[in-house]
């Protein structure tokens, strides 16, 4: 086998890296995939013989956020560089596994490369990965991986084949992927917190496949490579990876009907957010609602707060003439409530010191812990946060508490403006926070119920800070009653409310 990387300097540095984990970003095309594949192979070819027989032994984990996903894309990149023809069958069963195996045959040892394909999407399917012994893994689009799929993949590799059969030669993970947004873990990592020392992370990324033009030629620019896309002229790079294995003109043929965001992430290869369904808040317009907003002492500070290993905090007042402004937001990862409620504490005093505050969270908080047998509420309570749930957490009520005011005009402003440094709640509103698609041939349909994500948790907050703080009497009540206000009793770093 001939893999010829001598037009993909990008991948060639790639394949010559020693990190202990290393990463392929690119636009689509640029034979990532590929790349991966090959690097598996080539890592079961470099393994030392096996004292015992002269084998080389290998073990491989292929990881893919879903079954469909594997099964179509990531699995049809393997067979077509390993057909089953030549290399034996694929066992479909759960896991789908490749065995590659070659005879020794005189001075060549004999290879024994297994290949385990696995669908991992959640953080708990980690234990999927618990009882492997590894040589290395390959996660395919690991954007759309949460983290903690790949941290359980960093101590499941290295492990086969055992010391009694000489240990592995090469050990690590490789990653490939689109570029994800520019608050996602791939992004922090790569760009700004790069692991080092002895097992250093490192990242490669392959140039675009277009280049936005300014000046076209007036005359036919189409017959002369350009394209019209997106409001923008375009057209292919000639720095671009893997173009000699693409149909002709395969760039151009991408671009026709997408939008500039999604220009920038597939074709470009650019850190962006890319809608990848139907957004929970279509009402929403970043370019007429996002706005630079200072708090007025004033008024009620409404806090709206989202649970869990991923919780959320989302800032608000409501202005006298019914205006909600969204002011500031707390988002963290893999923190429990503990960190959380301290860390809480600290914003509230830096950045609302002596406001008056309704705290609202989510009503699942007000579950007891099996272990402790306290609620997220009572926790709360004991750092001096007294926070009640809301009234409900179906979630098309918190849907269209937050989407009213979207649809309001006060004094030729829309009803709901969100501050600008607010990065990570307006990337959720414009539609990081979405119903994904449901492949049915012929029509554009979506699930009944949003996805879960790193967005969705910050929408949650902010819709139950608005929940709390009277859209749900709006939704409510009934024609001809005007909405109950909420007015603090006394002035204290921590209030109680009336209605």
């Amino acid at each position: 086998m001939n893999f010829d990387f001598s037009n993909a300097p990008t991948i060639w540095q790639f394949t010559q890296s020693k990190a202990f984990v290393r990463g392929l970003i690119g636009p689509v095309g640029s034979g990532k995939s590929y790349a991966c594949a090959a690097e598996i192979f080539r890592r079961a070819i470099e393994q030392k013989p096996s004292p015992k027989d002269g084998i080389k032994y290998t073990r491989f984990a292929i990881v893919r956020n879903s079954y469909p996903m594997l099964k179509t894309t990531t699995l049809k990149t393997w067979q077509e560089l390993f057909p089953e023809h030549i290399w034996g069958h694929i066992r479909h069963a759960p896991p789908v596994t490749h065995h590659l195996k070659l005879p020794s045959r005189g001075d060549a040892a004999g290879i024994d490369c297994e290949v385990i394909f696995l669908a991992l999407d959640q953080p708990k399917d980690t234990r999927k990965l618990l009882s492997l012994e590894l040589t290395g893994g390959w996660v395919n689009e690991c954007r759309e991986l949460p983290k903690a799929i790949i941290d359980a993949l960093t101590h499941r590799v290295g492990r086969y084949p055992t010391k009694a059969d000489g240990g592995p030669t090469w050990r690590g993970v490789i990653l490939d992927s689109n570029p994800p947004d520019d608050d996602h873990w791939l992004y922090r990592l790569a760009e700004k917190d790069k692991p080092k020392g002895r097992f250093p992370w490192q990242f490669f990324h392959q140039p675009p496949g277009v280049v936005e033009v300014k000046e076209v030629p007036e005359d036919m620019p189409e017959a002369q490579g350009f394209v019209h896309a997106a409001g923008r002229w375009w057209q292919q790079n000639v720095d671009a990876e893997n173009v000699k294995n693409l149909p002709d003109g395969y760039y151009a043929q991408i671009l026709g009907g997408k939008n500039l965001d999604w220009i920038r992430c597939y074709a470009q290869g650019k850190y962006t957010l890319v809608q990848e369904g139907r957004p929970v808040w279509p009402e929403y317009q970043d370019s007429m609602m996002a706005a630079d907003l200072e708090p007025d002492p004033s008024l009620v500070v409404h806090i709206g707060l989202d649970f869990g290993l991923t919780p959320a905090a989302s800032f608000s007042q409501r202005s006298k003439k019914g205006t909600w402004r969204i002011l500031h937001e707390l988002v963290t990862d893999d923190m429990g409530l503990e960190r959380f409620g301290h860390q809480l504490l600290g914003e509230i005093e830096t950045v609302f010191p002596r406001y008056s505050l309704a705290i609202w969270g989510d009503p699942a908080g007000a579950a007891r812990d099996p272990i402790y047998e306290t609620t997220a509420f009572q926790h709360l309570a004991t750092l001096g946060l007294v926070a009640r749930p809301t009234a409900t957490n179906e979630w098309r009520t918190r849907r269209e508490a937050l989407a009213m005011p979207m649809g309001r005009l006060i004094d030729g402003k829309p009803g709901l403006l969100v501050n600008r440094s607010c990065v990570r709640t307006r990337k959720a509103l414009v539609g990081g926070y979405h119903f994904k698609r449901i492949a049915i041939a012929g029509q554009e349909r979506f699930k009944d119920a949003p996805y879960k994500n790193e967005h969705s948790h910050i929408g949650d907050a902010t819709a139950y800070a608005l929940l709390g703080g009277g859209e749900h009497r709006t939704l409510t009540r009934k024609p001809g009653l005007l909405p109950k206000t909420i007015t603090p009793t006394k002035a204290l770093d921590f209030d109680v409310f009336a209605v």
